[in-house]
């Protein structure tokens, strides 16, 4: 059992680094916002085809014939669309500490956690809430927008819809790999035609620095997501949600480093408390869940990357 405990932690922490990749690479390439989200889906659906074909998690079509897949599918597709432009219009360390306030929204979502993670998890986007409002208040001003901020809210919102509908839909069976397929898949036949005529048709000089953008949102972003929703039954809504501040605090660094941007010292350490808090309550919450309901840890070893077989025993 503490193996499955140790292995949860571990996908749920490596795929929140992933995500703060994907958030850095969103802001290269030029080109509006879905050009760049159809290319990333597109490649993205190569990707996890290749990650299920390793694994031998069985068609991407099979999460479209439950309900519970479609749901799935629906939301994460909207909310792959809402995260290019939310990264896209908002600067590094801002955007890092709205992704830190998903906790507090996932805490709506029913998900029984312990005590202990949900005030590790509360109190870490309380420190996110207001380390983003002292950014607001001073540097970064120039960034903000009422479109912005629609798109960080709408973002944190279908962030939390994805977690718990994926999560519903691996503990009714279904592979984590397929459903993150099934989800590229069905978000590259409706956006790459926007991609054709944002992109290809108006600016086809722009092509290539979305296509490096979003490839490398693609394989970053593919990975993290197949690690989280092999997790997300083992871990909770809440601990995944929970890791979304180690995001934020690597998000905000790479945005210093990579990109250029600035930030007041206090809102950088409101991200890193706020990250330290995160991850806390990912460890507290995954531990909390195995302990009540260790049957729950069966779809990580169905989705193990590396394509081991799912009959390999764990330690006790």
């Amino acid at each position: 059992m503490s193996s499955t405990r140790e292995r949860a932690t571990r996908d749920v922490l490596i795929s929140s680094v992933l995500f703060a990749g994907c958030n850095i690479a969103w802001r290269y390439g030029s080109g509006p916002a879905l050009g760049i989200v159809g290319i990333r889906v597109a490649a993205g659906a190569v990707i996890a085809a290749a990650i299920g074909r390793r694994q031998g998690a069985g068609s991407w079509r099979a999460p479209l014939r439950v309900a519970s897949g479609r749901r799935a599918v629906v939301i994460s597709v909207f909310g792959l669309i809402a995260a290019g432009t939310m990264f896209r219009s908002l600067d590094g360390p801002l955007a890092g500490l709205a992704v830190a306030c998903v906790p507090a929204v996932a805490l709506l979502v029913r998900d029984r956690s312990g005590r202990a993670a949900t005030l590790a998890a509360l109190g870490s986007s309380l420190v996110a809430v207001i380390g983003l409002m002292a950014a607001t208040g001073g540097v970064g001003r120039a960034s903000i927008s009422w479109l912005a901020a629609f798109y960080a809210v709408l973002f944190v919102a279908l962030e939390v819809g994805s977690l718990r509908t994926s999560e519903v839909a691996v503990e009714e069976g279904l592979n984590p790999t397929a459903v993150v397929t099934a989800s590229m898949v069905v978000g590259a036949i409706l956006l790459l035609p926007f991609t054709v005529l944002l992109n290809v048709l108006h600016d086809p000089g722009a092509l290539w620095g979305a296509a490096g953008a979003a490839l490398a949102v693609a394989l970053f972003g593919t990975i993290g997501r197949v690690l989280r929703t092999a997790a997300l039954p083992s871990a909770g809504v809440t601990a995944v949600a929970a890791s979304s501040q180690v995001a934020a605090l690597f998000t905000a660094i790479g945005g210093i480093v990579l990109v250029g941007d600035s930030v007041s010292g206090a809102s950088l350490l409101a991200t890193l408390v706020a990250a330290v808090l995160g991850a806390v309550a990912v460890v507290l919450a995954t531990r909390w869940r195995l302990s009540r309901q260790p049957d729950l840890a069966a779809a990580l070893e169905s989705a193990d990357l590396l394509g081991h077989s799912p009959s390999t025993p764990t330690a006790e």
